[in-house]
């Protein structure tokens, strides 16, 4: 997590971590729970719940280089 980002937007990933219990949405780990934004945060995105999910930090590297997909318009 890159620490220019503001506070309320922590609040709020750590907020979408509780709601959906730290597990993981691509592979239901409960392990390294980490919030990640729908439409990235680099784009635009809003530190909204309904812009983020939680993932795993393995599944969430494998979404930041290409190996894992997801479908948002299922969010």
């Amino acid at each position: 997590m890159s620490k220019n980002r503001p506070s309320s937007h922590i609040k709020v990933q750590k907020k979408i971590k509780e709601m959906e219990g730290f597990e993981c949405a691509a592979c239901g780990s409960f392990e390294n729970s980490q919030g990640h934004h729908l439409i990235p945060y680099s784009e635009g995105g809003m530190p909204h719940i309904q812009n983020m999910l939680t993932l795993c930090k393995s599944c969430h590297n494998k979404y930041h280089s290409g190996k894992l997909k997801i479908d948002i318009d299922r969010f």
